[in-house]
């Protein structure tokens, strides 16, 4: 067997294995405690400063914590859950701005701005020309060198 069909046949079980294991825990739904730690960490602490009721030293953080555990054993969705933080706090709980209404530029620039960039990129490097020096960039190039080496 040559080592490219040995290469390949690496790769693909490598890649089996990974759709395996994505499979499973795509199919498997999350505990209560990863529910309750997602939570936490995308809900902000109302009185830090932008710190996730998870990483929230503050008592208040605390009990929000328990409140989010209580909630999750009662049954709530994560929405629910979400919705009723939202209610109590305000939009500004979520460290994460919602997706849409006045917060959609957030969620859209930064991905109009990266197409900008690689376009400019590619449009640059197909353009291909470098720039000309006419007689008067060639003499400050040189009247500079020659500064730099008499300094």
């Amino acid at each position: 067997m040559s080592e490219r069909v040995r290469n390949v046949a690496a790769v693909g079980v490598i890649v089996a294995s990974l759709a395996v294991v994505v499979a499973v825990l795509a199919s498997s739904p999350p505990s209560d405690a990863d529910r309750v730690h997602d939570l936490a960490t995308r809900l902000k602490c109302p009185i830090c400063d932008n710190e996730s009721i998870a990483s929230s030293p503050a008592d208040l953080a605390r009990e929000l914590l328990v409140l989010i555990e209580e909630r999750v054993a009662a049954g709530s969705t994560d929405d629910e859950i979400v919705d009723f933080f939202i209610a109590t706090y305000g939009e500004d709980v979520l460290l994460d701005p919602p997706r849409g209404g006045r917060t959609a530029l957030l969620w859209v620039l930064p991905m109009v701005a990266a197409g900008v960039g690689i376009a400019l990129v590619i449009s640059r490097r197909r353009s291909g020309t470098v720039p000309i020096l006419d007689d008067d960039d060639r003499a400050r190039v040189r009247a500079a060198l020659h500064d730099r080496e008499a300094g």
